[in-house]
């Protein structure tokens, strides 16, 4: 049987979900849906329509298409397309929101079609079951890896094995698969993980306001609900937070419309509200990235406790003539486990690099001593920073409470220490190059206010 819905889409519908309604009886065994829309490319821009789709049987969300693409998709309970999840067709009443991020031409209005194929017949095999991989324990200490990545199960051209081999050539200890608005891809990925490599759960939650990647997550944790409501972005934090995991903002001061509507954060009620965490580097370091790391201390000067942590943002094989260069979350875990890499970004005893160490410490006057994350009493206090394969022409800068406090140029390795007698709430440490920009930053040392 094949059933078609068509639609019109509109200025009005810019930032909305457009719904589309449609039944499915008792013993249809597969579904398949086609989407197109017209025009898709508007004349005079350089941009096409940015839509998505979002599939939900009468229990919740089942198949999420980022960026509609028009080869189709398809639902079942043994093989379905990337960014659906396996599972008996339910009966009842279906829904395909039509998210419309992006809309750029008010005449004429995007017309588009959804033609959908349900089906009766045998469905042959039996769905793939994915055994996690085990990471052999290995105790305290410092685990580098990634927070942010993309494969084909959303808007990425890496299949699984890919896009975990990159991460193998990298010589990471964990990394985060975080595809849009789906975990179809966890199962395959966790499979992977061996001693080399922990392959951790995660999905970016792509509202039309911004897009915050979840960090350890392993179930469906969506922004919409089957009403076609958008659930507020701080009760989204908190059921992620609740869930154990880490909610994290993601590029924050990417660049928006009409580049790419939901990239940059835009929630005034998550300045940053109840984020544990923000991405300051964002794949290769460039301005964007500069003024997300001035954004997140802005909000340590308004007394939040956020972490700052970095993700690749990987959805292709990476191009050997780009120029830049990405980072690493470089983690104090007490063990290589999930959990324990996810506690320690909590605690905020990260940083980030492209390849120096650096390690930062503080010890009071009274004796009391600290490492990133730490609170120390309002007291003198003496900072202490050791650093290694830092690049040439490199310069050391000690940010007290947002500002620059000392800069110094230093060698490959070495060591520095500041005695610092006034109060202060909080500083961290970079490492730069004057014509390359940022190498490594350190989280806060806080303060007792």
């Amino acid at each position: 049987m094949i059933l078609t819905i068509e639609g019109q889409l509109t200025p009005d519908d810019v930032r909305q979900l457009k719904p589309c309604y449609f039944d499915v009886p008792e013993g249809t065994t597969q579904i398949h849906f086609n989407f197109k829309s017209a025009p898709k490319h508007p004349q005079g821009h350089e941009f096409p329509h940015q839509l998505s789709l979002m599939i939900c049987d009468p229990n919740g969300p089942c198949l999420s298409i980022y960026r509609a693409k028009e080869e189709g998709a398809t639902i079942n309970a043994v093989n379905p397309s990337p960014g659906g999840v396996p599972a008996p067709i339910q009966p009842g009443k279906w829904t395909i929101f039509v998210l419309v991020y992006r809309l750029l031409t008010p005449e004429p209005p995007v017309n588009f079609t959804l033609e959908i194929t349900l089906s009766t017949d045998e469905i042959v095999g039996e769905p793939q079951v994915w055994e996690p991989g085990k990471t052999a324990l290995r105790g305290p200490g410092w685990y580098r890896g990634d927070l942010h990545a993309h494969s084909i199960h959303s808007d990425g051209s890496l299949d699984i094995p890919e896009l975990v081999q990159i991460w193998r050539d990298r010589k990471v200890d964990f990394m985060t698969l975080s595809d849009h608005d789906t975990i179809s891809g966890l199962g395959q990925a966790r499979s992977l993980s061996d001693d080399e490599l922990l392959i951790m759960g995660g999905s970016e939650i792509s509202t039309f306001r911004g897009h915050a990647v979840a960090v350890g997550v392993h179930e469906w944790f969506d922004w919409r609900t089957l009403e076609g409501k958008q659930i507020p972005v701080p009760e989204i934090a908190r059921r992620v937070i609740d869930s154990g995991a880490l909610f994290t903002i993601v590029h924050p001061r990417n660049e928006g419309e009409p580049w790419c509507c939901g990239c940059r954060w835009l929630h005034k009620d998550m300045m940053p509200g109840n984020a544990l965490a923000i991405e300051i580097w964002n794949g290769y370091w460039d301005q964007r990235n500069e003024e997300a790391l001035r954004l997140f201390y802005s909000w340590l000067d308004q007394g939040h406790r956020i972490v700052a942590t970095s993700g690749s943002d990987i959805h292709r094989p990476p191009s050997a003539n780009k120029p830049g260069h990405g980072a690493v979350n470089v983690v104090y875990a007490q063990d290589l486990t999930e959990n324990a890499i996810i506690a320690g970004i909590k605690a905020g005893c990260s940083y980030i690099s492209a390849g120096p160490k650096l390690i930062f410490t503080a010890k009071s006057e009274s004796g009391i001593e600290a490492m990133l994350g730490d609170t120390l009493p309002t007291e003198p206090v003496e900072l202490y920073v050791r650093w290694e394969n830092a690049n040439a022409d490199s310069v050391l800068r000690l940010i007290v409470d947002g500002m620059p406090y000392a800069e110094t140029p230093i060698n490959e390795f070495g060591e520095l220490r500041w005695q610092l007698k006034r109060s202060l709430q909080w500083c961290v440490v970079e490492l730069r190059q004057p014509s390359n920009g940022l190498w490594a930053v350190t989280n806060p040392i806080f303060f007792e206010r």
